[in-house]
């Protein structure tokens, strides 16, 4: 972003546990008065790290019971979105009003009304728009769970690098039938949210895709289930039946054909769909869960960790840790169905 031009600083704030707390939706007015409690205080805290004195702030923007969006129209010098989120003040503030706060940056006439603007999306597949690790259940219908989960959590604090770990679960799942894929289809959940997202980015015209460290087959299927526009996923071996397997089945590998998603890959995606479709990588969104996500969280426009692993918590660029992936919506500026400006 040109340092000569404005900005919009937008910050939106999610009270927790909304479902639970007592000001429910029938009370969403309470949640307004507590918003104004707290807010000077905020403000103070923000003003240690952003020039307020000559910012214009719109009016409040109440988007839901205990979501609330302020918009500050703000000259340079910048503030790092991410270097808020990691401020010590604000976070232990977060921690005293039991909020979760998310700050996006966007230049200065780009807002349309009070839309963040987003030409594509990216999204992590397993634990993200699916509730399952689709390894883990490759592992479950041959009894080996265990011992391909623990590998799993590792990889996803980014205890173990990606690749090895892929190729070390894989090794332990040679022999999965390889019409494993249909079953899984019965198993696997869309993470709640998820079609409710999606829609809402393809009304805007948003190109939608899911790039994952899993695998093709689930990756295409969900392509389909939520209509997105591209699934990057990786491809592995199947070998004809043999002695051993008297069936077609996993090989254990993957296929040499296809690049492996790694971050690295993942990131790249993001960097050479934006440039195909010439789109600024400010006007990007990501969404993900692990560690191998977080290349691709940093070099986005606006990039949220979604519940994600305690690694990618404290490193991503923004975080959120909602019921339901329909609250990036309101991130983006949006409204719940059949209440969009």
């Amino acid at each position: 972003m040109a340092q000569s031009d404005g900005a919009h600083l937008i910050v939106t704030f999610f009270a927790k546990h909304r479902p639970s707390n007592a000001l429910s939706q029938t009370n969403p007015d309470a949640f307004k008065t507590q918003y104004h409690a707290w807010h000077p205080i905020f403000l103070s805290l923000l003003s240690q790290n952003v020039d307020l004195a000559s910012a214009t702030r719109s009016p409040l923007q109440s988007l839901a019971p205990g979501i609330f969006q302020s918009v500050y129209a703000i000259s340079t010098p910048f503030p790092d979105p991410s270097t808020l989120r990691h401020n010590a003040s604000i976070a232990a503030f977060e921690v005293a009003y039991a909020l979760e706060i998310v700050f996006d940056l966007v230049p200065s006439g780009s807002l349309l009304g009070n839309l963040r603007p987003v030409k594509l999306a990216i999204f992590d597949m397993d634990s993200t728009l699916i509730d399952e690790e689709v390894i883990d259940e490759l592992a479950r219908s041959i009894g080996i769970t265990d011992a391909v989960a623990s590998i799993t959590a590792r990889a996803m604090n980014g205890e173990i690098e990606f690749e090895q770990s892929l190729r070390e679960r894989l090794a332990l799942l040679k022999g999965v039938k390889a019409e494993v894929w249909e079953d899984l289809k019965s198993v696997v959940t869309i993470a709640k949210g998820a079609k409710e997202l999606v829609g809402y980015l393809k009304r805007r015209g948003v190109i939608a895709v899911v790039v994952s460290g899993g695998f093709a087959p689930m990756a295409n299927w969900l392509k389909a289930q939520l209509g997105l526009d591209y699934a990057f996923a990786n491809h592995l071996l199947v070998s004809p039946p043999n002695q051993s397997f008297p069936y077609p089945h996993l090989s254990g590998g993957l296929d040499p054909d296809h690049p492996i998603v790694v971050p690295e890959y993942k990131r790249q995606v993001l960097e050479s769909l934006a440039k195909e479709h010439s789109i600024p990588l400010s006007e990007t969104f990501v969404v993900g869960d692990g560690s191998n996500d977080l290349l691709m969280l940093g070099a986005a426009g606006l990039g949220i960790a979604w519940r994600a692993k305690e690694r990618v918590q404290r490193e991503a660029p923004q975080r959120l840790n909602g019921t339901t992936l329909s609250d990036l919506i309101y991130v983006l500026g949006g409204r719940a169905e059949g209440q969009e400006p």
